[in-house]
Parts: structure tokens; C-alpha cells; sequence
């Protein structure tokens, strides 16, 4: 008998988190839906579930179950870290689709730190790092939905707090997610799996909140017209990422490696193979995530 796959969908309010927790739903995981909002995370699994209902695929309330956590706040990070280790006693799988785009700013938390930097990424590498241990009891995989931005980082101001335009923010930090991909895969070789996702241009079109997440200025025009002429559905992005999630019997076979949908890229990607980076990436954010002197 297949071992049921429990997988943590960070991001799950999202159009592409969504998805894919619909997507592994449909083929028998296990699905925690991950995110700010308790009420829409509510909302979420109970659409999940009406939905297998629907397709009748056989499942029972506790197969859909959320985790609020607050990816901006390391100690709600933290929380939520600890309770999914007291709740799953097996974590197979981590899908870390976050990707908060803010306007203005930059946009300074209580903690000192820029908005989308801890978002996007202090918050996913912190509870990734407290869920480690867990996952390699399973042969987990790490799955981190990426954009192949071609922006760089400055390590003079990492977090952009100094210079700071939203969309290059927003740009590096998902080459961010695109470094610590490539230095997972490298430090957790044999022990767990990591890989890249690029979902390419997917919207939700239906959602009444997209309009107030559009970059402002020629950025906004560009996605504007990206989204008339270039969107997918999200399921175009949620059904191969369910597929890569549960499909290898041997993920240290895609250990390391990128997707785009449903294909392995033959290209490297630079951010990921870039050793040095991930080395001072990983360091850095570890320092960054430590808590606080009392």
C-alpha cells in the first residue's frame, strides 16, 4: 500500500498555492494550507474539499487542515514551526510559494527588516530550517516556486531598504529563493531534496484582490498586458507542481534541479549553481533569523 504524502503549501491563499494544494489534494496527499488569514484559509480547504466531493475523490475533513502563520514575523514563523512538528508526525514535502509584492516603500516592519525581504524570504528559510530534521526522516522535498528575474544582489543593502524601487525589491528577493534552492540541494544532498519551480506567468483572473497587488508605473503596464496576452490559469502551474511533488520515487534523482512546469531545464541557472553565493546567502539569513536578546 502507497504511503499517503502529507505536504505543507506555504502561500496557499495564493493563486499558485492554491492550486497546487488542490492539485495534491485530488491525488491523495494530505495538505496543510499554510497562511496569514485564518478566515480564508477557512475558506480555501472547505473549497478543496467541495471540490473533491465533486470529482469523488474519497477524503476526510482532517485531510485538508490550515496552519496560520504570519512569514513577515519570525516568531510567528517560529510558532508555526513548532506546531506543525507537534501536529504532522511525518512532513514528506514543503511547497514555498510566497511571494508578497508591496508597493511604495521601502515598507520597515517593527523588526527592523523590509517587508518583502522578511516575507519572501527570512520567513521561508526559517521554517524550512525548523522543519529539516523532520523531513529527513521521510526522504522530504523541498519544493520552491521561483521567477528567473536577472536582477542581482547588492550585500551592501541586501534587504533594499536603502534603494529601493518595488519591483527590483520584489526581483531580488525571488533570486533569493532561486540561491537558497541551489545551496539546500548542496547541503542537504542524500538527506533531503531540493528544487526549483518556475511556474511562468500564471493569474487568478477571477480574483477580486488582484487588482490591488499590480506593480504601479510602466511595471503595471507591462503585467497588464502580460496578463491579456501571456497568463495561465493556475492550474496550468498547480497540476505539474502536485506531479514533481509525489512522483519520484527517488528524489535525489531532481536533487538540485529546475522546472519549468512540467519540464526539467536543460540550462543551469546561476543563481542556483552559484556556490560562494549560497554559502554567504545562507550564513547571513541564519543570522538574520536568530532570535532576539531577551
Amino acid at each position: 500500500m502507497t504511503k499517503r504524502q502529507t505536504i505543507l503549501t506555504a502561500g496557499a491563499t495564493g493563486s499558485i498555492g492554491h492550486a497546487a494544494a488542490l492539485a495534491l489534494a485530488k491525488r491523495g496527499a494530505r495538505v496543510v494550507l499554510l497562511g496569514r488569514r485564518a478566515e480564508k484559509l477557512r475558506s480555501r480547504a472547505d473549497s478543496i474539499r467541495e471540490v473533491l466531493t465533486d470529482v469523488g475523490v474519497e477524503h476526510e475533513v482532517a485531510d485538508i487542515a490550515t496552519l496560520v502563520i504570519d512569514f513577515s514575523d519570525m516568531d510567528s514563523v517560529r510558532a508555526a514551526a513548532e506546531e506543525a512538528l507537534h501536529r504532522f508526525p511525518a512532513v514528506d514535502g514543503l511547497v514555498l510559494s510566497v511571494g508578497a509584492l508591496i508597493q511604495g516603500g521601502p515598507t520597515v516592519l517593527p523588526s527592523g527588516h523590509e517587508v518583502m525581504f522578511a516575507t519572501n524570504v527570512m520567513g521561508p528559510f526559517l521554517f524550512t530550517n525548523r522543519l529539516l530534521e523532520r523531513m529527513q526522516q521521510s526522504d522530504g522535498l523541498v519544493l520552491h516556486v521561483i521567477a528567473r528575474f536577472p536582477e542581482t544582489l547588492d550585500w551592501d543593502d541586501l534587504e533594499s531598504l536603502e534603494h529601493h524601487r518595488s519591483m527590483d525589491a520584489f526581483n531580488r528577493t525571488k533570486v533569493c529563493n532561486r540561491v537558497i534552492a541551489g545551496e539546500l540541494a548542496r547541503r542537504y544532498a542524500g538527506r533531503i531534496s531540493s528544487v526549483a519551480f518556475d511556474p511562468t506567468f500564471v493569474l487568478d483572473k477571477s480574483d477580486p484582490e488582484l487588482k490591488d497587488r499590480w506593480p504601479s508605473g510602466f511595471a503595471g503596464l507591462v503585467w497588464r498586458l502580460m496578463a491579456i496576452f501571456r497568463a495561465k490559469r493556475p492550474e496550468i502551474a498547480g497540476e505539474p507542481l502536485a506531479e514533481l511533488m509525489l512522483s519520484p520515487r527517488d528524489r535525489g534523482s531532481v536533487n538540485g534541479a529546475l522546472f519549468v512546469l512540467d519540464k526539467r531545464s536543460d540550462e543551469r541557472d546561476e543563481a542556483m549553481d552559484d556556490e560562494a553565493e549560497g554559502a554567504r546567502l545562507w550564513d547571513r539569513l541564519e543570522l538574520l533569523t536568530e532570535p532576539s536578546p531577551s
